[in-house]
């Protein structure tokens, strides 16, 4: 592979796994009822929309979930893994190319979390009373949770986010062989 392709191919994966990201933040943003007010949500919106938009004219959000945002970010994963496979060289398989985008939407979704949850520590530290990081906080709480209930605080130090950081290192290690399409 030359570099040109390379460097195109790796553009194409930051490129898609942002906005891939980004479109899961709208979905969870809406499932946890954080207001449209929140800059998080002002954020998600305004980077969205003009793909959202188009969806949610043949589909509505219903429930807890935001679907348009949802749909759309498994049609961008479905883009990003045809251009990934033509750019390096992939072979397109019926299997692969039916597991890489459920794998990219686990993957893009772990990342989120991942760096939602290093963001809010850093900013809990910093700026506790920002409403960004309240935001953040509602948003990771879900996955914090859990770990919490695993590690007790040690006088006051919530060591929860380590273990969260580490079950996700854990799944991005699983996850792109899958997300390659090397099934």
């Amino acid at each position: 592979m030359n570099t040109f392709a390379h460097l195109l191919g790796y553009l194409v994966d930051l490129f898609t796994a942002l906005l891939g990201s980004v479109l899961l933040l709208r979905a969870w943003v809406y499932a946890q009822a954080i207001p449209t007010a929140d800059p998080i949500a002002r954020f998600c919106i305004a980077l969205t929309d003009w793909l959202v938009l188009p969806v949610a004219k043949t589909m509505r959000a219903s429930g807890k979930w935001h679907w348009p945002a949802i749909l759309s970010a498994f049609g961008v994963a479905i883009l990003s893994s045809i251009l990934s496979r033509l750019l390096f060289g992939i072979p397109m398989s019926i299997l692969g190319l039916v597991v890489s985008p459920f794998a990219l939407l686990i993957r893009w979704g772990t990342e989120m979390v991942l760096w939602g949850t290093v963001i809010w520590v850093v900013l809990s530290w910093l700026q506790s009373a920002s409403p960004v990081t309240r935001t953040l906080g509602y948003l990771v709480d879900p996955f914090l949770r859990p770990a919490r209930r695993l590690i007790p605080m040690i006088k006051g130090f919530d060591l929860s986010p380590i273990l969260v950081f580490i079950l996700c290192q854990v799944i991005l290690i699983i996850i792109p062989p899958l997300a390659r399409g090397i099934v």
